[in-house]
């Protein structure tokens, strides 16, 4: 199997996990204030003798809208799949036990990243403007204002399951 992997998947967690909250908050917040300035402009505006054009606004742009509101669960999935892909990654990786002390200095690592990323995220949450769009985010800010916990338990418990299958028989069945 030759996999590689496994050392970097935190920094991949937490690098995705932001980038998707971040990305999905802005698609609301723009869908949001483009709807809502639509409405400003045009409600008062006739089409044509049968078209209301408050109605084609809600049915066109207001659709829109209303699809990005499943970003705010989506995003928890969309990061839930991602911490247990590495917890699958960890069990599929075989190396060797000399590599625990350099995985110990990456997860450490690792959560002194997520302290900084979890501090300016919660700054962009605190802004005025984005606050009313990202107090929908329910799960994404519990996990992401809680994110070097997450971090530690997750590069923890992903090295139990990736050092601990050193000596199983599975490993020694292709190997032996």
């Amino acid at each position: 199997m030759n996999k590689k992997g496994a050392y970097s998947d935190l920094f991949i967690l937490i690098i995705m996990a932001f980038v998707l909250v971040l990305v999905s908050g802005i698609y609301i917040f723009i869908s949001n204030m483009t709807v809502s300035a639509l409405h400003t402009s045009m409600d008062d505006m006739v089409l044509a003798p049968n078209i209301n054009s408050s109605v084609l606004i809600d049915d066109t742009m207001g659709a829109v809208a209303n699809s990005f509101q499943v970003l705010y669960w989506g995003s928890v999935m969309i990061i839930i799949g991602m911490i247990i892909s590495i917890f699958i990654g960890s069990y599929l990786v075989t190396t060797k036990p000399i590599f625990f002390i350099p995985y110990i200095f990456i997860v450490i690592i690792a959560v002194i990243v997520s302290v900084g990323i979890s501090n300016a995220y919660e700054q962009i949450v605190l802004t005025p403007i984005l606050e009313s769009t990202f107090v929908g985010f329910v799960g994404a800010n519990f996990i992401m204002s809680k994110l070097p916990i997450w971090v530690t338990i997750i590069g923890f418990v992903g090295g139990i399951i990736m050092f601990s299958r050193l000596g199983s028989k599975e490993e020694q069945m292709y190997y032996g």
